[in-house]
């Protein structure tokens, strides 16, 4: 696993810096959230009682502590999926986002509603990225101005958001994960960015809240440690951005920075790189009764932007930095997308 190209790189620390010149004030100084039990220290029965606390777990970890959201299970109807495990029996059926048709999200204007699967619950990588990305979106709700459009895609926005808030680690690992499939061993995915590009936007708020990139690197799968490792590179090795973008992330936005490319030459002089890791060594870890079209029926898919907002009147808009904007979000969508199969 690589990080994108320099181009793709630039374009992802220009949107992480979007987020942050527009939302800096209310994501205040957030903690690295890992997926341990230090931030989580309730025993997960995977139950409602269960969801409730870690619903305000994470609620307290990204400042969100004083927003209503009650979390709420929905059964498994079980005559809404074929039986079995095998692609005679239909189980490569792709069911609905909760497995009921429900949203994932209600606003009750005075507070939301958070709904869950009943089989999400036993798959705590899924279930934690998609709480995360459920509490990004709220976030930008609640902060929203009068007549505010969130910038599109809003999916693409909420992957970045969550990981301001602290919780890029959850995000990494819902963006890799190994699952069956009919032809063998996959990779799925339930975030929209894939995990090389929120690699590089949960690298830059690691380093620039000065939190420990070893912290996070000892609490990641294998793969995700090791584009962590290549993004901390990139990062380290361009100090003035890291700096620029704490003080002033606008100007990042706009694109006034340099990027280099990582040198990691003290790296690559006295320590040897690690093999790449074989997808069968990490069988072992694998959820046999989990397919990958289940894994990918748990990504959340917000609304348009137009369902959430409507844009302040601007000036006319300049078609070749349109154009050039489109490119990026398609890019970053189908990196997010992508599973090897």
């Amino acid at each position: 696993m690589q990080l994108p190209p320099l181009q793709v790189t630039r374009a992802v620390i220009q949107r992480y810096a979007r987020v942050l010149a527009r939302y800096g004030d209310e994501l205040g100084q957030r903690p690295l959230v890992l997926p341990n039990g230090d931030f989580f220290p309730d025993r997960f029965e995977g139950d409602q009682a269960s969801l409730e606390r870690l619903v305000s777990r994470l609620q307290e970890h990204a400042g969100m502590a004083d927003i209503p959201i009650q979390a709420t299970v929905i059964p498994r109807d079980a005559d809404a999926a074929p039986k079995g495990g095998g692609c005679s029996s239909g189980a490569c059926h792709v069911p609905s986002s909760t497995g009921t048709g429900i949203p994932r999200l209600v606003d009750l204007g005075d507070g939301w509603v958070v709904q869950v699967p009943e089989q999400e619950l036993s798959h705590p990588v899924a279930l934690t990225t998609n709480l995360s990305r459920s509490l990004a979106y709220v976030f930008l709700v609640e902060t929203q101005h009068e007549g505010e459009i969130i910038e599109p895609p809003v999916d693409v926005t909420a992957d970045f958001v969550a990981v301001a808030l602290g919780l890029g680690a959850l995000m990494m690992q819902g963006a890799y994960i190994y699952a069956k499939s009919c032809g063998g061993p996959s990779i799925a995915s339930v975030t929209k960015v894939g995990v090389g590009e929120l690699a590089v936007a949960f690298a830059a708020f690691i380093a620039m809240r000065k939190h420990s990139f070893r912290d996070a690197l000892r609490e990641l799968d294998t793969t995700q440690r090791a584009v962590l490792e290549e993004s901390r590179d990139l990062i380290e090795s361009n100090r003035a951005l890291v700096e620029l973008l704490a003080r002033d992330p606008e100007r990042v936005a706009q694109g006034t920075f340099e990027l280099h490319e990582g040198t990691g030459w003290f790296g690559r002089l006295f320590t040897r790189r690690r093999k790449p890791t074989s997808v069968s060594a990490e069988l072992g870890d694998l959820d046999e009764a989990l397919s990958i079209e289940e894994v990918e029926s748990m990504l959340i898919a917000m609304p348009a932007a137009s369902q959430v907002g409507h844009s302040r009147s601007r000036g006319a808009a300049d078609p070749a930095r349109e154009e050039l904007k489109a490119l990026v979000s398609e890019a970053l969508v189908s990196e997010g997308l992508r599973a090897s199969r």
